[in-house]
């Protein structure tokens, strides 16, 4: 069995193991082995058989319990993953010192959403091992770790140092796209753009990053705005993936801007076809009926969006400022307003408009024209 695996021959040494686990079926080695090829085949249901078959004989096996973490993590087991990868910290001789079982560990974090861990884990892994085998997807890992926490700079130095050799099954064009939603967060524009274009470049059919450029050329923010464009880039995102709501939502949101209310309206419909339990897409439709005057179906849509998700502030601002318009509900709008300030304690438009209404409710002093209504940011 070992010659065949040393010479790379997995199934007859997979073979000539379980052959002589038949004649000595409590043999630690031949158990471990099995466990170890079915993991390398990503069998991953009779490594954790065997593993355990191991652990029962010897429960004070750190690296058994760490190569059993590892198992039940890839079949997203995560408790038991979390137990194993316990007793494998307690029981190894040199934890701190053991880069696959902080690898694992790491990935564990990540999958709960416990970003401070895994970013410490992986860490951990790079200055125990700079050449650890996984490097590279612990780079990227680590870039999206980065990002997710604001700290855009360390995210564009992980994915800058795996531009060209990105790990598998990631190709250049995977992280250029990384690089870009970057720049985006950061609100550069121009080098957010520069960097989606080299995905289309490679990918002219990515759906992702097309309907990214589409809305970097929405967006007010941009020194190139241009809303023919950004509907150009989301047409064609949607020739790539019809089935992607978010397209159908960013080009009614396009239409918009151009004032292309039917247009937008046929968009939006796509849209909550697709995700009829989005909020965003209610308070922008709700948005489209305020500006057609259409205050009934405005009110419609913005409840609709508040039953869905009710700390979304910018629908209750709409909401203070539909009921201002719409038959001058001054104690409606109040309680609206206040609903907005409290989830949004630091916008001064709601603030000043939440004070002006009280003044001139105490007074009785005559109103400014009501705001507009605010769309979300998606």
């Amino acid at each position: 069995g070992r010659v065949a695996e040393q010479m790379g021959n997995l199934e007859h040494a997979l073979s000539a193991y379980e052959n002589a686990l038949r004649h000595n079926p409590m043999s630690l080695s031949g158990l471990t082995q099995v466990a170890g090829i079915a993991r390398i085949k990503e069998n991953y249901p009779k490594a954790v058989e065997y593993f355990q078959r191991v652990i029962n004989m010897q429960q004070d096996n750190g690296e058994v319990w760490s190569a059993l973490g590892h198992c039940y993590l890839m079949q997203d087991d995560l408790q038991k993953a979390y137990a194993a990868y316990q007793q494998a910290l307690y029981l190894l001789p040199n934890p701190k010192e053991d880069p696959k079982l902080w690898y694992g560990i790491g990935i564990l974090y990540d999958r709960y959403g416990s970003l401070d861990h895994a970013e410490e884990a992986f860490s951990s892994v790079l200055r125990m091992d700079k050449d650890f085998d996984k490097a590279n997807e612990i780079l990227f890992r680590l870039g999206i770790i980065y990002k997710q926490q604001g700290k855009y700079q360390e995210s564009l130095e992980c994915f800058d140092r795996i531009l060209r050799n990105p790990p598998n099954p990631l190709a250049h064009a995977d992280i250029w796209f990384q690089i870009g939603h970057v720049y985006e967060q950061q609100h550069d524009h121009v080098r957010a753009r520069e960097a989606y274009e080299r995905v289309v470049a490679d990918n002219p059919g990515h759906a992702k990053v097309l309907q990214q450029l589409g809305w970097l050329y929405h967006q007010d923010g941009s020194s190139f705005q241009n809303q023919e464009l950004a509907i150009q880039y989301l047409t064609k995102s949607l020739e790539a993936d019809p089935a992607d709501a978010q397209s159908w939502y960013l080009l009614g949101r396009a239409y918009m801007a151009g004032q292309k209310y039917n247009k937008a309206y046929e968009a939006y419909q796509q849209a909550v076809y697709r995700d009829g339990r989005n909020p965003t897409f209610w308070c922008s439709i709700g948005v489209l009926y305020f500006q057609i005057n259409q205050y009934r179906d405005a009110l419609d849509a913005y409840s609709r969006a508040i039953r869905i998700n009710p700390y979304i502030s910018e629908v209750w601002f709409d909401l203070g400022s539909l009921y201002e318009s719409c038959n001058n509900q001054i104690s409606d709008a109040i309680d609206a307003y206040a609903r907005a300030a409290e989830l949004d304690p630091a916008n001064q438009a709601i603030a000043q408009r939440l004070a002006l209404l009280k003044n001139a409710q105490a007074t009785g002093q005559a109103l400014p024209a009501a705001p507009g209504p605010q769309d979300v940011h998606p």
